[in-house]
Order: C-alpha cells, then sequence, then structure tokens
C-alpha cells in the first residue's frame, strides 16, 4: 500500500514539536495575504487553519476515531504538487495524530461529499522541518481534498484486506509486465554479444563457453566459483578472485534464484554466462552497499567459472559402507 509521506511520517514532529509555540511568521502573513486575495470567502477554525468549500457534501460529519478515505493533492501557494493520492484513496484514523495536525483538526468540519480547499500555516503543517525538497522549512501549504466516505472499524478492516489483494494484484502484474520486457532485453543482449545462450523453463539463460570435466553440481553440494557481475549497460557491479572463491550450497537459496538454477549447467573447470531476469534477481529493490550498485528491475549478467564442487559428506557415506560390507 502506498503511504502518503508527508502526511503521515512528519505526523511522527507532533508530539514534540506542537508543545511549542509558534507565533505567526511572514509565511502565515503570505498564506493570509494569499486567502484575502483568492478566497476572500474562507472561514477560519483556529488560527493557522483556514478552509473554503467548493462542494458541501450532504453526508455524515467524520469524528474522532472513524476511518476518513479522501482523495486530495497537497501544494505550495505557488502551485507546486509536493504529494498526492494516487490510484487508492488515501484512509487514515482521525484524532489519533496519523497525519499532519491541521488535517487532524479540520477535518471533523467537513461532510461526506464534500470537495474542499484547506490552508495551512506552518504550525499545522510541517512546522521548521519542512517535508523533503519540495517543502522548505517553515512553508504555509494547501490542499484539494475529497472527503469520500467514513469508515468504522469493521469497514476500514474490509477495505484494508480489498485493497492488499488488489496491490498483490498489481504487484504480479507488474512483475509480469517486466519479465516480458526483460526477454526481450536479454535476447538482444545476447544478440549484440553474440552469446549463444539456453534458456531453462524459468527464464535464466546461459552459455558454457568452455567445458569442465566430471559430474555436474547437485542440490547440497556446495560449489566454489570466481564470477565477475555485469549490469545489460555493462557496469561492473562485483566480482572476486580465483584466491577468494564464493562458496555457496546449491537449492538452500543462498544466493539469487537465477544463479542458483543456472549453475547447475556448470562441472568443474567450466567457464560461461549466466543471464538472470531481475524477477529471478532483486526483483523491484535496488542495491546500495559495500561499493554494490545495482538498480531495480535489473537484469543481471554473471562470467562465471566453476572452481570446484564438493558433495558433503561423501568421505563419510564411503567408510560407512565399508564397515556395512564388514
Amino acid at each position: 500500500m502506498k503511504h502518503n509521506i508527508t502526511l503521515t511520517i512528519l505526523g511522527c514532529f507532533f508530539s514534540f514539536s506542537c508543545l511549542m509555540a509558534h507565533s505567526i511568521d511572514s509565511d502565515s502573513l503570505t498564506l493570509k495575504e494569499f486567502i484575502e486575495k483568492n478566497y476572500p470567502k474562507a472561514e477560519k477554525i483556529e488560527k493557522g487553519i483556514s478552509y473554503h468549500f467548493e462542494e458541501k457534501g450532504t453526508g455524515s460529519l467524520p469524528k474522532v476515531g472513524e476511518y476518513v478515505m479522501v482523495e486530495f493533492e497537497g501544494k505550495r501557494l505557488d502551485g507546486t504538487v509536493f504529494d498526492k493520492s494516487e490510484e487508492d484513496p488515501f484512509v487514515f484514523q482521525l484524532g489519533y495524530r496519523q497525519v499532519i495536525k491541521g488535517w487532524d483538526k479540520a477535518l471533523a468540519f467537513f461532510p461526506v461529499g464534500s470537495k474542499v480547499k484547506l490552508f495551512l500555516a506552518p504550525e499545522m503543517a510541517y512546522h521548521k522541518a519542512g517535508a523533503g525538497k519540495l517543502v522548505p522549512p517553515n512553508t504555509p501549504v494547501m490542499f484539494d481534498i475529497k472527503i469520500l466516505k467514513v469508515l468504522d472499524e469493521a469497514a476500514y478492516d474490509e477495505y484494508m484486506m480489498a485493497l492488499e489483494e488488489k496491490e498483490r494484484e498489481r504487484y504480479h502484474q507488474k512483475i509480469k509486465e517486466q519479465f516480458l520486457q526483460d526477454k526481450k532485453d536479454i535476447h538482444e543482449y545476447c544478440m549484440k554479444n553474440k552469446i549463444k545462450s539456453k534458456r531453462t523453463r524459468s527464464g535464466v539463460s546461459y552459455e558454457v563457453k568452455k567445458k569442465g570435466t566430471g559430474a555436474y553440481p547437485k542440490i547440497g553440494d556446495e560449489v566454489s566459483v570466481q564470477y565477475k557481475g555485469f549490469l545489460v549497460n555493462g557496469d561492473l557491479f562485483e566480482e572476486n578472485s580465483e584466491k577468494e572463491p564464493f562458496l555457496f550450497i546449491v537449492g538452500q537459496r543462498r544466493v539469487i534464484e537465477g544463479l542458483d538454477e543456472a549453475i547447475v549447467y556448470f562441472n568443474k573447470g567450466a567457464e560461461g554466462t549466466i543471464i538472470i531476469p531481475s524477477k529471478l534477481a532483486y526483483g523491484p529493490m535496488a542495491i546500495e552497499e559495500e561499493g554494490v550498485n545495482i538498480p531495480a528491475h535489473s537484469i543481471l549478467i554473471f562470467e562465471i567459472k566453476m572452481l570446484d564442487i564438493k558433495t558433503p559428506n561423501a568421505s563419510t557415506n564411503s567408510s560407512d559402507k565399508e564397515k556395512k560390507k564388514k
């Protein structure tokens, strides 16, 4: 579910910031002048909070403890949009400091069905902290708000369950669309780089450029690998050396899914390329740590060399068999 950062997270400042008295500074005076010039019939709730009905609803008034469902757009007085509801309405519990102070105080005055402009001085919005780059400290703001519904606890729980299901469907659809794009990009990458790849059922592509010797790794075997990892644009994001091999147990999901799947096509001494679509790598998650920089939805290309393959307890198993013969 999308959380509206400027409305919710910054509400945490209230427990401390709102204990401090703020005089109306020049920004608030600018807000007063703005209202007098553009919305002279705007009504005042209290110091720092004014509103103007564009359309007054006929539904019930939200009460403290109820959940209010709204569509909104937050702007600075110059018209710069800094936050808005998107695919789904924004829902919050009135009076529980889940939103900025001006919202908690004002929305109890707006009946369901209302379209209203809400004007807030800095002390009723984002204070001296501001809200990111788009809302500087001590900035007056305004909101276009449409009050859609008021929900009780049971209706809220039902709505959230339906919303979570909808978002799961959206997520899977986006993954599906990204996978189709990845397949296209992988095909183009292989053509451009003259890679004669094979593709597994799940979508990982691989090419063994130099064959190795002996058995291929199985689930439970420990493999020792030298590798270089690239993005499709050629950027190297990580590598190791033969002196410091990368070790992992096949099939235990200690590495990304695509690598765990394709490594079984490389026996000892084999060299080649593994190309992994984003859904079998890090998907929508971006990786930025210890010098590794992998953007979200990245296809990963690994040039690998299989250094060694070890089957755990192989010696123990053989000695057990000898004892049984005796």
